[in-house]
């Protein structure tokens, strides 16, 4: 049997890569000084004497200004952040507890154990402790108000209103990040009933009254008080000293913070509203720049973070893979990933298309070109730039090197016995690759099995979720494996035993 194989984000997890909203976070904290390097010394080996330097480059562009995005660009992370995930920051936020819950659990493994700490410090278990009948947000956001029903923030509120427990510093701190919470809580709350109400500010109205019509929206949300303060808080955090009974629950309120944004953060703002500067550096220096120098550093930040996490030495969807196909169990047949990292290809031991782009794949701008660093390099030493986010540049899908990637993807995929997905979201960002799964569905009745964690669903639930994400209505065709963080499904058998 020959199966098809295709990666997210969820397969690497386990190498010890972070994901999602995480990943953004560490972007921005990463230090962008040798991506600027990087930039100068691409743009003085251009060959001054060329039309590419002349008209496709501003006149003296060797004496201007490099800059890279600062603290001005978060505002509207956030703002792209509630507008898009508002529904999952509230229910996030409302499972507080859970969050808090697994917080905990990874304290224990510093030897701090939070729930005595905090019933030392309040006189009761924390699972006695809610603030809901104490605190309550109006009727109009009421969707809200799980937050004050639980345990843990009920007993951080505690914590900060006893002025005896925290230093002044302590006290001010906790306060920022729990303010913070309350502010991303309220963001998304208010852009959901914003909605409802630019959506529909007429119980009843005359269609045939045009004017109507260009009312538009009256109400708009004030974005900077709307989690701003928190990515703020995020991006120069430091680890709170634990020696104290204060400073451990200064360090769980950290934890969580960064736990919510983790989740919740969307960055594709960022891209998506500066890609398109790639190719007017004449007129947009500027910025230009900055869209160069962070995906530079985006490529920097995982080239880096994957050689810290020693993926060789680690147990993960890989190797089991390399494993079972050495077994004989099946022959893997194309892979292909939405992940950047390259170390896939040498624990796989094969050919690996990387559909988003990867670590080793540059794009020249100017001739629309893909490929690695040497192949599409010409004697005009062009200011090349690392390709990570092919959803978010839609002109680099129509050139000739993407265009085969997919097209020879597609008819591997259709000679398989079957298609194993891993780790991956078929998220709305994510159409150009959901549209090849789907006609493998629709056009081609090819199988899709899922491999993904452990959930409260159960395998035909998920089977449902996922034909409805792709567009589809061949469920049948689609299958679920649900396994836990050593690949196992609950009666113990690996994933790879099961496909």
């Amino acid at each position: 049997m020959k199966y098809g194989f295709l990666f997210g984000a969820g397969a690497e997890v386990g190498y010890g890569l972070p994901a999602g909203g995480k990943f953004a976070l560490d972007i921005f904290r990463f230090d962008a000084s040798d991506s600027k390097k990087a930039f100068k010394e691409m743009r003085d080996m251009v060959d001054p004497t060329t039309y590419y330097a002349s008209k496709w480059l501003p006149n003296g562009y060797m004496e201007k200004n490099i800059s890279s995005f600062g603290k001005t660009v978060f505002q509207n992370i956030i703002k792209d952040t509630v507008e898009h995930n508002r529904d999952n920051i509230i229910k996030r936020i409302n499972q507080f507890d859970e969050i808090a819950s697994k917080e905990i659990r990874s304290m224990l493994n510093d030897g701090i154990d939070m729930n005595a700490v905090l019933k030392g410090l309040l006189g009761k278990d924390v699972s006695n402790i809610r603030m809901g009948q104490t605190i309550k947000f109006i009727d109009e956001l009421q969707q809200g108000n799980e937050l004050f029903n639980s345990s843990y923030y009920s007993a951080l509120l505690l914590v900060y209103k006893k002025k005896n427990i925290l230093t002044r510093e302590q006290r001010v701190e906790l306060g920022k990040i729990l303010l913070s919470i309350l502010q991303l809580h309220i963001g998304a709350l208010s852009e959901s009933l914003t909605r409802k109400i630019n959506d529909g500010l007429f119980a009843k109205k005359d269609d045939d009254i045009d004017f109507f019509d260009d009312i538009g929206e009256i109400i708009q949300l004030n974005y900077s008080s709307s989690g701003l303060t928190g990515m703020e808080y995020l991006l120069d955090k430091h680890e709170a000293d634990t020696s104290s009974d204060g400073g451990k629950c200064l360090r769980l309120a950290q934890k969580i913070i960064e736990s919510i944004y983790a989740v919740v953060l969307d960055y594709k703002s960022l891209i998506d509203a500066n890609w398109h500067y790639l190719y007017s550096p004449s007129s947009d220096w500027a910025k230009f720049c900055k869209i160069c120098i962070f995906l530079l550093t985006v490529r920097a930040y995982i080239s880096e973070i994957a050689i810290d996490v020693h993926p060789e030495s680690r147990r993960g969807y890989y190797h089991s893979l390399k494993e079972a196909a050495d077994k004989g169990l099946f022959e893997i047949g194309a892979v292909a990933t939405t992940n950047y990292n390259r170390f896939i290809e040498a624990i796989l031991q094969t050919q690996v298309t990387f559909l988003n782009g990867s670590t080793e794949t540059w794009y020249d701008p100017y001739l629309n070109r893909i490929g690695e660093r040497d192949l599409i390099k010409t004697d005009e030493n062009h200011i090349l730039v690392p390709l990570m986010f092919t959803q978010s540049g839609t002109k680099p899908m129509t050139s000739i090197e993407m265009s085969i990637a997919y097209v020879s993807t597609y008819q591997e995929w259709r000679t398989a016995d079957k298609i194993v997905v891993v780790g991956f979201g078929f998220g709305t960002d994510d159409e150009h690759i959901n549209g090849i799964i789907r006609t493998l569905i629709d056009s081609d009745d090819k199988n899709i099995e899922i491999v993904t964690v452990e959930s409260g669903k159960s395998a035909n639930e998920l089977a449902k979720d996922y034909a409805l994400k792709l567009k589809t209505s061949k469920c049948d065709n689609i299958s679920v494996i649900q396994v836990n963080d050593q690949g196992k499904d609950s009666t113990g058998k690996m994933w790879t035993e099961i496909i």
